[in-house]
Order: C-alpha cells, then sequence, then structure tokens
C-alpha cells in the first residue's frame, strides 16, 4: 500500500512543477494585461467622469484584449494557489489540516474577485463614450474597488501560509522561517488599502495609483512569487531525492 502512495506521490510531482511555473508565468502576463487595460499604473479616485470615458473609449480593442489576458493569468494563478495549499498540507497534520483548508476557500475567493474585476474593467470598456460618462465613472469605480477594497482575503491567505511556514518543526524544514516574515511583510504593504475610500486618502501614496498601494505592492506580489516557487521547487526535488526512503511518506498526507 505504502509503495502504490509513493508512486503516485513521485507522478504528481510533475503537475507540482507544471503548476508552479504556471504560477510564475502568470505574473508578467498579469502585468502585461494590466498595462493594456489602461489600469497600471493606476487611476486616480479623483479623475473625472469625462476622463474616465477617454481612457476606454480612446482605447476599446486593445483594453478588451488586456482584460483577456489578465483574466487567463489570474485562471492559472488558480493552479499556483492550488500547489501552495498543497505544501501548507505537507506542513500541517494530516488529521487537522486548518490552515490547509483556509488556504484553499480564501485562494478561491480572490480568484472570483481578480476575475470579477477583470470583467468590470471589460464591461467599462466595452459601451464607453456611447452611454452616459457617469455610468461608466461608476463601473471603473467598481473594477478598483474590487482590486483594492477586497484585501482582506488575500491577507488572511497570506497570513495562512506565514503561519504554517513557522510551525514546521521538521529538523529540516520545506520552507525558511524568514520567507514566512517575508510574506507578513507583503501583509503590512497591503493593509494601506483600507484606506482609499476615506476622503484622506483619494491621493498620495496611499490612493489608487499611490506609490505604496500601486508600486510597492505590485513589486513585492512579483518578488514574492518568484521567491516562494523557488523553494516549493526545491521541496519537490528534496522529495524525489528522498524517494528510496519509502517510510518518510508516513510522516506527511500525499496527495494522489
Amino acid at each position: 500500500m505504502v509503495s502504490v502512495i509513493a508512486d503516485s506521490h513521485w507522478l504528481n510531482a510533475r503537475a507540482q512543477r507544471w503548476f508552479v511555473f504556471s504560477g510564475v508565468a502568470a505574473v508578467p502576463v498579469m502585468f502585461l494585461g494590466l498595462v493594456l487595460a489602461r489600469v497600471f499604473p493606476a487611476h486616480n479616485a479623483t479623475w473625472t467622469a469625462d476622463r474616465i470615458v477617454q481612457i476606454y473609449a480612446g482605447n476599446s480593442d486593445v483594453i478588451q484584449l488586456g482584460c483577456l489576458l489578465m483574466m487567463i493569468a489570474f485562471a492559472f494563478w488558480g493552479w499556483w494557489q492550488a500547489v501552495i495549499s498543497v505544501w501548507v498540507w505537507r506542513i500541517e497534520s494530516p488529521r487537522y489540516p486548518v490552515l490547509t483548508f483556509a488556504t484553499l476557500i480564501l485562494a478561491a475567493i480572490n480568484t472570483m474577485v481578480v476575475e470579477i474585476m477583470s470583467i468590470m474593467y471589460a464591461v467599462a470598456a466595452f459601451r464607453a463614450g456611447r452611454i452616459d460618462p457617469e455610468i461608466t465613472l461608476t463601473l471603473n469605480d467598481l473594477a478598483w474597488f474590487f482590486y483594492y477594497y477586497t484585501w482582506p482575503p488575500y491577507v488572511l491567505w497570506l497570513i495562512a501560509i506565514a503561519v504554517a511556514i513557522l510551525r514546521d518543526n521538521r529538523s529540516t524544514p520545506y520552507f525558511p522561517r524568514w520567507l514566512a516574515w517575508f510574506t507578513l511583510a507583503q501583509v503590512v504593504t497591503i493593509l494601506p488599502n483600507g484606506l482609499q475610500t476615506f476622503s484622506f486618502g483619494l491621493v498620495g501614496p496611499f490612493a489608487w495609483d499611490g506609490f505604496v498601494t500601486c508600486v510597492v505592492v505590485a513589486g513585492f506580489h512579483g518578488v514574492w512569487t518568484i521567491v516562494l516557487a523557488g523553494y516549493i521547487l526545491k521541496a519537490i526535488s528534496r522529495e524525489e531525492k528522498g524517494r528510496g526512503s519509502v517510510d518518510q511518506l508516513r510522516d506527511f498526507p500525499t496527495v494522489v
């Protein structure tokens, strides 16, 4: 029975690698989509309806392409989040994988939020210039609210990952402890998103187009994804090298 589990595990390693690579590849595709959709660099919440309409109406086809790329990238990012949950499961007790289920649920929420956000940008561009400018402005606002104001699920997802890493009591942990603190540092940069709809948060470093909420968070996300991907690939290789010791599979659950 153990040998069957082992064989299934080693076959699964290839799928895990593909999932990791899909997550890394999704990052540049996502940023390209954001740029083509004219939402990176970000808009400002104080811009007038006419200015927003001009952005959408003057670049409708390119924006639609950008939104399409964003939706594809975010869908592949679902694979990436799945393999992260697998490694949270590796770390946790197989009997009580609370953090694993938390990451799965929060990842599903995060994926749907950004997919809806992409659709909202596409809808805003679809009839821009042919409908009341205030309607286009409202659709644009909704898209930005989906992007910035749905930060709690993403933050909790990051915290769950960090806690799992810190709770790994193996003599040789799968991931270094500093990676958990690096993950929590990303949380700190995201927290100002909650200030953006207040009057004092409409302009400045924490606005939609602010340096912290736009540039720092985006850059942090890209770097964090690449770093975590590297360590997950190392962990996969580490388990493959230990293939001869089948008994070690008793120490953690195996995804088949």
